[in-house]
């Protein structure tokens, strides 16, 4: 029996120091992603300084980048959770005081900070396609914010943050590293009620509703709600245009369902005027109708 009692004792043993040699690897593995580093190209955009440019910035920034960094875009956490760790969206106010105009590009298009970083859950799938004068626009905005705040603290995770970073479990969350770096600067579309500008501004919406926008679980954050299905194939086959422009002016849908702005932006979405939203919801109507990536609501 005592023989029995020691192999039992041996065995649990050997599987307790495989598992945590396991875990440590996968530690130390997750922590050499967080903290990868990547090459990009130097792309150079014209910075302007004319109103109507930094008014177009202001609308960009207040309409798709505050809903991750914040109404007064001093940063705010994007996942906040002590057993897995914390992730900040950057104080953009800051910046100016340290950022060169290519840092900014770089950011922006590439998701890859000054220090050559990759930034987790900055969705450059969409920035990438963004036209050069949109993004000297930004940057100009940007540049004029007044310092609010200090610096958003490095993303930090836990030990269990780590293995599922380095397990797959937060998905796609560095953009640098699947994002084609050499596309080129798109075209600038006719800005108002056209199906060419929906296509251009609904490249915000896919890094929560997915590269065919028929909605899935935004990556980065295994704990938000999924996104739901904005093709044909999803609820938006019952709405008008009517109900589509008013879902963004009052956080209602026409089903008479609430969105939570921590996870749909209506009220920053909402700064484009009805002529650009128009433009959007003429270009989800050529979507084809796909089966839905899932059927929650956010």
């Amino acid at each position: 029996m005592r023989k029995v009692l020691k192999w039992i004792g041996i065995v649990v043993g050997g599987l307790i120091i495989v598992i945590v040699v396991a875990v440590l690897g996968l530690s130390i593995a997750g922590n050499a992603k967080l903290h990868k580093t990547r090459e990009v190209p130097s792309d150079t955009v014209a910075i302007p300084t004319d109103e109507a440019s930094l008014a177009r910035g202001k609308q960009i920034v207040t309409g798709v980048c505050s809903g991750c960094h914040g109404p007064d875009l001093a940063g705010i956490p994007m996942i906040d959770d002590p057993s897995i760790g914390t992730i900040y969206a950057a104080n953009l106010t800051v910046l100016s005081q340290t950022w060169s105009d290519a840092d900014y590009v770089r950011a922006i298009r590439h998701a890859v900070a000054p220090d050559g970083r990759q930034l987790p859950i900055m969705p450059a799938e969409a920035w990438i396609h963004l036209s050069a004068e949109d993004l000297g626009s930004i940057i100009a905005y940007l540049k004029t914010l007044p310092p609010t705040g200090a610096e958003s603290p490095e993303p930090m995770l836990t030990l269990m943050g780590r293995v599922l970073l380095a397990t797959g479990q937060f998905g796609q969350i560095f953009p640098a590293e699947y994002i084609d770096h050499s596309t080129p600067f798109p075209d600038m579309p006719p800005i108002g009620a056209n199906v060419a500008y929906g296509e251009y501004i609904a490249e915000f919406c896919k890094a929560c509703h997915g590269e065919n926008l028929n909605g899935m679980q935004p990556q980065g954050d295994p704990t938000s709600p999924p996104a739901p299905n904005l093709s044909p194939g999803g609820e938006l086959v019952g709405w008008t245009e009517d109900g589509f422009l008013q879902t963004f002016r009052t956080g209602v849908t026409p089903a008479g369902r609430e969105l939570n702005n921590e996870y749909m932006p209506w009220k920053e979405f909402g700064s484009f005027s009805d002529d650009e939203l128009r433009g959007v919801w003429m270009y989800l109507q050529t979507l084809p109708a796909l089966p839905s990536g899932n059927d929650q609501p956010s």
